[in-house]
């Protein structure tokens, strides 16, 4: 047996949420999705409606404590339009309509009012910066003494519009606007510049009630019955799930686990009389970024083996069948979970000089017929990305999106080598994956093709390959263009089964091309022919609240056909 696993060893770590228990809204207390919160401390401060003491409507604050579940009701007779929280004096600003007023944090005292701008809009993001008041007007960062209210300064933001504004170190500004995938972006206000871009997994509606809590960023929404802490994952911010694992120091989240049993059923049938013979079976390996196999059961008579990609294969001996007879047993079974994966690449800048590979993952730098990784148009391309970027993570996201936008999916029998398929600007899974792996390993970085299936229908078959990137604290990451939400290496929301991995493209004792299982000593003509079931466990199965927020930040890509090879069927890659 081989020393090393097909797939590094990582330690994940069920995901620990932050647990807010904030007391739930009565049906006469009224709050607007179109509206802002503030959270100072445990205290939530949620502009509502709701009955004051003669029982006619009235505007002011609801405040609920996010971890004793405590209510409070704060009338001020007029609809609130903006919150903020000057931490200096411990004092609360209130916007309404015409004016603001200053509110002593804890006794709720109005000590003073001041008139402001007129805002004619559901919610006007107000804020602290170094000292400052801050309003923004559509574009616009507008600076006020916060005593008098009256102007200083104002500047042109880089962003069309501001939908909400979260003041949280009084450093920087986070803005709420969606942009090229993104939707929270991180403002410099003396340089007048976004420093950073990230994508939080909230549906729009829910975007006003994000708050800074202790260092990172929490939803709370008692509309919604939301209430999660964020986790950020590169530059992506995901909800705090207990079904859900994060890599050891946040660095890739697993979320979205769909739960089965699988199972191997083989069939043999002679056509004529058939001596004892041997059939090899491609068995998935245990662990890899996005799927893990517990509670295994393998067939009594068959031996587990490797070859030298660490591929695990089970040998199972066939006896002696006359003309006619048939074997079908079950050869192998397993609890199987599989995850949505996302690895935050953005955390690292790792530079070239400092790039090193372990001996172990060296033959995956290896050139290949169908890689050519020293012709002229590799050598090219990737001398062009690599001066794109500084440093190897942002060449393998560069490699990605070089693919994702001059290679179309088309699939029309032929597996050219890479410089071929680049040229073409079109090719199959396979020759997306032979792209990949040749404009990485060209820069020295290992590459592979990952042979699985993508569940697209009842039943189980090979009809997908996608090239898999090796970095020092992710592992072995998936490069997939060809499903959603395809934006980058290492995210995909394909649950890919995992079968095999492989340095060049065949399985080095499953012979026979695109087969999950095949003979290795002679059969006299029998047939094979290999089930794979998914029972799924529904009462296991996730509720993915978040998904139609994450759709909505990664819009669905167009449905693109894959061809299988032995069937010459067409499905859906999705």
């Amino acid at each position: 047996m081989a020393s090393e696993p097909a797939y590094s060893s990582m330690k994940w770590e069920a995901v620990n949420p932050e647990i807010f228990s904030p007391s739930p809204l009565v049906p006469e207390e009224k709050i607007k999705s179109a509206q802002g919160s503030l959270l100072i401390g445990e205290d939530l401060f949620l502009p509502a409606n709701f009955p004051d003491t003669n029982g006619k409507n009235t505007g002011g604050l609801l405040i609920r404590n996010i971890k004793t579940g405590t209510a409070n009701r704060l009338d001020l007779k007029e609809t609130v339009r903006g919150l903020a929280f000057d931490k200096e004096e411990g004092q609360i600003y209130v916007r309404f309509k015409k004016e603001i007023a200053v509110l002593q944090n804890g006794s709720f005292e109005i000590k003073r009012r001041i008139p402001f701008y007129q805002t004619g809009s559901a919610w006007g993001n107000i804020g602290f910066i170094q000292g400052k008041l801050f309003e923004i007007r559509e574009n616009k960062l507008i600076l006020y003494d916060k005593e008098a209210g009256s102007e200083i300064d104002q500047k042109d933001l880089p962003l069309p519009k501001v939908s909400f504004a979260f003041d949280c170190s009084g450093k920087e500004i986070y803005f709420w606007n969606s942009k090229d995938g993104t939707n929270l972006h991180s403002y410099d206000p003396v340089l007048n510049k976004i420093k950073n871009s990230f994508t939080v997994h909230l549906e729009s509606k829910e975007a006003g009630k994000l708050s800074c809590f202790k260092n990172d960023l929490v939803v709370l929404s008692p509309e919604s019955e939301i209430y999660q802490n964020l986790i950020r994952i590169g530059n992506d911010y995901y909800p705090g799930k207990q079904e859900n694992l994060v890599l050891k120091g946040n660095l890739s989240y697993r979320f979205s686990p769909s739960r089965d049993t699988i199972r191997f059923v083989l069939k043999i049938t002679p056509k004529e009389n058939s001596p004892e013979t041997e059939i090899a079976v491609a068995i998935p390996p245990q662990e890899t970024s996005s799927q893990v196999l517990s509670e295994e059961k393998f067939h009594p008579n068959g031996k587990l083996t490797e070859d030298k990609q660490n591929n695990r294969t089970l040998l199972i001996p066939i006896p002696a069948l006359s003309s006619g007879q048939t074997w079908e047993e079950t050869v192998y079974s397993a609890k199987l979970v599989r995850y949505n994966i996302d690895s935050g690449l953005t955390r690292f800048q790792t530079s070239w000089e400092d790039w090193r590979v372990p001996s172990e993952w060296k033959q995956y730098l290896e050139d290949g017929s169908v890689y050519k990784i020293s012709d002229p148009e590799i050598i090219r391309i990737k001398e062009e990305l690599k001066s794109s970027g500084s440093n190897v993570e942002e060449y393998i996201q560069a490699v990605y999106k070089y693919i994702r936008k001059n290679m179309v999916y088309k699939q029309d029998g032929k597996f050219d080598p890479a410089p071929t398929v680049l040229q073409n600007g079109h090719g199959s899974c396979t020759e997306h994956s032979y792209a990949q792996i040749s404009l990485l390993r060209s820069a020295g970085i290992p590459a592979r093709m990952a042979w699985n299936w993508l569940p697209v229908g009842e039943k189980v078959e090979l009809n997908h390959k996608v090239a898999e990137v090796w970095h020092p604290s992710f592992g072995w990451i998936p490069m997939e263009p060809l499903a959603s939400p395809r934006t980058r290496a290492g995210l995909t929301y394909a649950k890919h089964i995992i079968f095999a991995v492989l340095n060049q493209p065949y399985h080095t004792i499953i012979k026979g091309g695109d087969t999950l299982a095949n003979f290795t000593k002679p059969a006299s003509g029998a047939t094979r022919s290999i089930s794979i079931e998914l029972i799924p466990e529904i009462s296991q199965r996730s509720v993915k609240q978040y998904d139609a927020g994450a759709e909505e930040i990664y819009p669905k890509s167009n449905p693109v056909k894959n061809r299988i090879l032995e069937k010459s069927e067409e499905r859906t890659v999705e």
